[in-house]
């Protein structure tokens, strides 16, 4: 089982919305194509309770950042409401995430209470993640060579775990183990380290390093509960993860699979088992994150002097325009 072509579309929108408030904080400028992307989907039923003359408005709107002029967004989220409602007869966008397994952005959160709409739950909301220097997230604290941080920002309680990324400010040549102490929901830790590669080894000012990430050993099929993966020391048991699946190369990743599930028990090195039976089949091309509350200390070894990372909660999905 794939991601529906709603699902996608709608994955499409939220976090398109979520950049453009990320760089309304910014002052960036970007355009949005609702419309186009809402015409896209191939469902008949999602196009005609959504698409129309409120999202070439919309477009519009948010060309010229009136993000705070929330009347033509209200009409739209107000018709995903009524789809998800009328349509699927469920309770509304947040049962649909629940169903769903996936999460929307913070700030997309926040774009759906602005414009009068219920609370999402928790579990359905992730940190305010990073989308780059233009659109950054919430600082949960900075690394520079030689240094250390302590004590750093926790992602908000209104937010459930996510995965932390590492964004790259300073790089000279040589490449830098960086070690991130990451806290987990429980208020235990977990020391994650990455190797940030220097510029003589292709890395850049830029670049970003998802803490923890780990790609799948062999396949995982749907309706059944086993993730392999070849190493485990970053993981805990109750602990949740993000497993995740995309085709395509960054920027333009066009996204398979995704859900939200929770670790039962771990065989070292081997693989995670879940408490949930997977919704969809993934295969090695797959990665699984570690959830994670915030970065409580961070140190690197090797490297040059002025390097220097920046964590962030990471998105759930590549935010952008």
């Amino acid at each position: 089982m794939a991601l529906t072509a709603v699902e996608t579309t709608l994955m499409g929108l939220f976090d398109r919305w979520s950049y453009e408030k990320a760089a309304c904080r910014t002052a960036a400028v970007g355009g949005t194509d609702v419309w186009t992307r809402v015409d896209a989907s191939a469902d008949e039923t999602f196009e005609n309770r959504v698409k129309g003359f409120a999202c070439t408005t919309l477009d519009t709107a948010m060309e010229t950042m009136k993000l705070g002029q929330l009347t033509d967004l209200r009409t739209v989220l107000g018709y995903i409401q009524t789809y998800c409602t009328q349509d699927l007869g469920l309770a509304g966008l947040d049962a649909y995430l629940t169903a769903k397994r996936w999460r929307v952005d913070a700030k997309l959160s926040a774009l759906w209470t602005e414009a009068g709409r219920a609370a999402l739950s928790v579990a359905n909301i992730a940190g305010d993640a990073d989308a780059g220097a233009s659109a950054p997230g919430t600082l949960l604290g900075t690394l520079v060579r030689g240094g250390a941080i302590a004590s750093a920002a926790d992602i908000s309680t209104s937010y459930s775990a996510s995965p932390i990324l590492g964004r790259v400010t300073v790089k000279g040549a040589t490449d830098w183990t960086v070690t991130a102490t990451l806290k987990l929901e429980d208020a235990t830790t977990k020391s994650v380290a990455q190797v940030v590669k220097g510029t003589g080894d292709g890395g850049a000012v830029g670049d970003t390093y998802v803490f923890g990430a780990q790609a799948l050993s062999g396949g995982a099929a749907a309706a059944q509960n086993v993730i392999p993966v070849a190493a485990t020391a970053q993981f805990k048991a109750a602990q949740q993860i993000l497993v995740t699946q995309w085709s395509g190369s960054a920027p333009d990743e066009v996204w398979l699979e995704q859900e939200i599930a929770t670790i039962d028990s771990i065989a070292e090195n081997t693989s995670l088992t879940v408490l949930s039976n997977l919704l969809h089949t993934y295969t090695t091309d797959a990665y699984v994150y570690p959830l994670y509350r915030g970065v409580t200390a961070a140190s690197g070894t090797g490297g040059d002097a002025s390097d220097a990372i920046s964590f962030y909660p990471a998105p759930d999905r590549r935010l952008k325009l």
